[in-house]
């Protein structure tokens, strides 16, 4: 389904992703639940997250847990909360005990740009308190989301797989003093991360850096073509705006829901997750109804036929 709602979705070092090993992978967080959905179906290995506390409740857990999905306790739910992270700590190590793989978000929440926000001390922490109850070296695998565009459908995204780092090597500064060591584990995790972005730091010509690289012309480009783009010698093109009018008259209900929510969500981040998720829903629901309401009237024909225009308008709409 990602690969229906994306145009192109590369993937570069998957080589880089060591297998039968505990490992605590971290990415970049700009888009909301899309993040995880890709890192979860493009990494080569089973995954266990772990997700901001607040959608659980005793009606999510059960299918929450489902996934390999474990809360989070952050700062603005409460100190009080904070306490209830140590039982999930434990529960990663029996993970990782295991051999198995956590993933976290070491920014600590999302953003819409595409350089790294400031980490917190949370993936340090885990993967430094982990590693003391190991035999076995702990790797972190810094991931990159490289998005085109973060909102439409039929973009274009990258997912690097970077070089893991072993937490081994920090073990003895936390041990000596715990601060340090986080500290340390902490720029380390950054750096690594940062070697998976094309756009790494924000600069004094972020803006212009990301108007040169980010074009529909440079989607074919690998990792490295793109991190090597001058943006002062590359002509900036406009986004041609497409038109999905034979999409929305084809399947009105559909889009109609998607915009209805849309227009509830002014945090952008979440824009994407939501045409997907509701999609994957809604579209299915309208066909299958309208596939109902003609066969009941007019016969099986005329039924499969107007699904199969339906479905080859949407994709023709959004055909790049």
């Amino acid at each position: 389904m990602l690969r229906l709602y994306y145009h192109k979705i590369k993937v570069e070092g998957i080589e880089n992703v060591p297998k039968r090993v505990p490992l605590l992978v971290t990415p970049n967080h700009q888009n909301a639940l899309m993040d995880p959905l890709l890192v979860g179906a493009f990494a080569p290995i089973p995954l266990h997250y772990l997700t901001r506390s607040d959608v659980f409740n005793k009606w999510t857990n059960p299918i929450l847990r489902l996934f390999n999905m474990m809360p989070v306790y952050r700062i603005r739910d409460g100190y009080s909360k904070l306490a209830l992270n140590d039982k999930i700590f434990t529960d990663c190590s029996a993970i990782f005990q295991s051999k198995g793989s956590v993933l976290i978000f070491a920014e600590g929440n999302h953003g819409k740009e595409y350089f790294l926000r400031p980490l917190t001390k949370g993936a340090s922490r885990l993967a430094l308190k982990s590693q003391a109850e190991l035999n076995e070296d702990l790797m972190v695998l810094p991931v990159g989301l490289n998005f085109f565009e973060h909102r439409k459908p039929r973009s274009t995204v990258l997912i690097k797989f970077g070089e893991p780092i072993s937490v081994r090597d920090y073990l003895a500064d936390y041990e000596e003093n715990q601060s340090t060591g986080l500290i340390k584990m902490r720029e380390a995790i950054s750096i690594a991360m940062k070697s998976t972005l094309v756009i790494p730091d924000e600069t004094q010509d972020y803006e212009l850096r990301k108007q040169a690289i980010f074009q529909p012309k440079n989607e074919s480009l690998s990792f490295k073509e793109l991190r090597s783009i001058d943006p002062t010698k590359v002509k900036t093109e406009k986004r041609e705006k497409r038109h999905h009018r034979l999409a929305k008259i084809l399947n009105p209900i559909p889009f109609f829901v998607i915009a209805r929510k849309l227009s509830n969500v002014e945090d952008v981040v979440f824009h994407s997750t939501l045409k997907f998720s509701i999609a994957l829903i809604a579209f299915p629901l309208w066909w299958l109804s309208v596939f109902l309401l003609l066969f009941w009237s007019v016969g099986i024909n005329i039924a499969i036929l107007a699904v199969i225009v339906m479905i080859l308008g949407l994709f023709y709409s959004y055909q790049r």
